[in-house]
């Protein structure tokens, strides 16, 4: 009797610490759905070709395709300001070159170099979260390997929470980063990708969601 009480105790102890290892140290309430788009309706969102850059962003049947053939970043971006959101995306790589970097933006602002926060994986498995402002990266989580990433020619759930001055990424439904930052507080959400001088990048991002956030304080 006592030794299945004793299993029973690590078991809950086990649920708990999985519990709170899933969980970020902010507790953000996901409210209203914004946005839902599996990118099947044509025109509904942007699609360019920049030879000069090497870079692509069209709709395909599968989703939504950004591809650069070298370190340039391509983006693209919904039109609608946005405050505090929860951004949800599935992401395959298309490309065998796993030096790169691509995921989910939030409070995007500027021109053609775009400021805000990058919520970033790259295919040989390492995450960020960096800010970008007036064409320089800032590491507000470096780039760290995380064995949550599937690393490659694979598919990857990603989650980026911006709320307040609190921002969080997931991946595969487990946080592998989170921080602070005041800088933007408002901009337009969407999605990046860049290639390396070792090759190129393409990934097809599908069915995205933006969800109001409200963070308890």
């Amino acid at each position: 009797m006592r030794k299945k009480l004793l299993l029973l105790l690590l078991l809950i102890l086990l649920v708990s610490l999985a519990a709170c290892a899933s969980s970020g140290s902010a507790d953000v309430s996901e409210e209203e759905l914004l946005l839902e788009t599996d990118f099947s309706e044509v025109g509904s969102w942007p699609e360019k070709l920049d030879v000069v850059t090497g870079t692509a962003v069209q709709l395909t049947g599968d989703g939504y395709e950004l591809s650069s053939s070298s370190a340039s970043y391509v983006w693209s971006f919904t039109e609608t300001v946005y405050t505090d959101v929860v951004l949800e995306t599935a992401v395959e790589q298309l490309s065998s070159e796993r030096n790169n970097a691509y995921g989910l933006v939030c409070r995007a602002v500027g021109g053609e170099n775009r400021n805000g926060y990058y919520f970033l994986i790259s295919g040989d498995g390492f995450i960020s979260i960096r800010r970008v402002e007036r064409s320089l990266s800032s590491p507000i989580v470096d780039w760290t390997p995380h064995s949550a990433v599937r690393q490659g020619e694979r598919s990857n759930q990603l989650k980026a929470i911006c709320a307040g001055d609190y921002l969080a990424f997931y991946v595969n439904n487990q946080l592998v980063a989170e921080g602070t930052d005041g800088r933007f507080t408002d901009g337009v959400v969407g999605f990046a990708a860049s290639g390396s001088e070792d090759g190129s990048v393409q990934v097809t991002f599908e069915n995205f969601t933006i969800t109001a956030a409200t963070i308890n304080r």
